[in-house]
């Protein structure tokens, strides 16, 4: 009895260990979306699965009926629905929302018959159909900005030399991220690709002492020098909406924008 027990607990161990192995290795997709995705829409589609048809006949004598097949049943793997199912989300949602991905895809075979007795002059058939189905969702939404805004000043930056001196001069974020919270992203991400990073804060203290002394009114001990404002050779401006974000480059010297870079997203 002790012996059947033991071998009773080891298969629930097994059928455990294989149900938490297969839920582990559960592809992405088939998984339910994350909280910190951001569900824009579900794609749904019926995908033709052939037929089977079963033709009857009768023998010369006419008292015995024989039958005869034809199999043109199509097998559709998961894989090739979701790859139907992902181009169908492209063109659905591609052009907004690059970045997409695909969750809680599920799949099933349909069969619809057509059915007619034994005896009848017409055969009896089988149609079937696929019918899948994925919710689509962004990614995460801050890990998605850190890439696209990186992305972006890549490209925004192209014809600046690294390690010259930047100052943000406008963020403007409306699809609800934190403002101040992004700006101290943006200043992380110029500061590890080599730039300089000069706060504009810091310029316009500059600027009012620079008018101070022209007025005859100046601490010599704080006398702002001409290059003091050439040192910082561009101005950076980010704006973020729901679908996409643009970074602006302007040389300081010239007015001229040095570089505009926009992301979809």
């Amino acid at each position: 009895m002790k012996k059947e027990r033991n071998i009773l607990i080891t298969v629930v161990l097994a059928v455990i260990c294989g149900l938490s192995y297969a839920q582990t290795n559960e592809p992405e997709y088939m998984k339910e979306p994350k909280p910190s995705e951001l569900v824009i829409g579900v794609i749904s589609s019926e995908v033709n699965g052939g037929s089977y048809t079963q033709y009857y006949r009768k023998e010369r004598n006419g008292s015995v009926w024989k039958t005869t097949n034809s199999d043109n049943r199509i097998i559709k793997t998961d894989e090739q629905l979701l790859e139907i199912l992902m181009g169908n989300a492209e063109k659905k949602y591609g052009s907004t929302y690059p970045k997409f991905l695909l969750r809680n895809f599920k799949a099933k075979k349909n069969t619809k018959y057509v059915f007619n007795e034994p005896g009848s002059a017409d055969p009896e058939y089988e149609y079937y159909t696929y019918i899948a189905s994925a919710t689509v969702v962004l990614p995460d939404s801050k890990a998605l900005l850190e890439e696209n805004l990186s992305t972006a000043i890549d490209k925004a930056l192209r014809n600046v030399r690294e390690g010259a001196r930047l100052a943000i001069d406008q963020v403007t974020v409306s699809n609800g991220t934190d403002r101040e919270n992004y700006k101290d992203q943006l200043i992380d991400i110029l500061l590890d690709k080599g730039y300089k990073v000069v706060a504009k804060e810091y310029l316009e203290k500059l600027y009012e002492e620079q008018q101070a002394q022209q007025s005859g009114i100046y601490n010599d001990k704080t006398t702002v020098q001409d290059n003091n404002f050439s040192a910082v050779g561009y101005f950076i401006n980010v704006k973020v909406t729901e679908t996409s974000l643009r970074v602006q480059v302007i040389n300081v010297s010239t007015g001229e924008y040095e570089g505009n870079a926009t992301v979809n997203f």
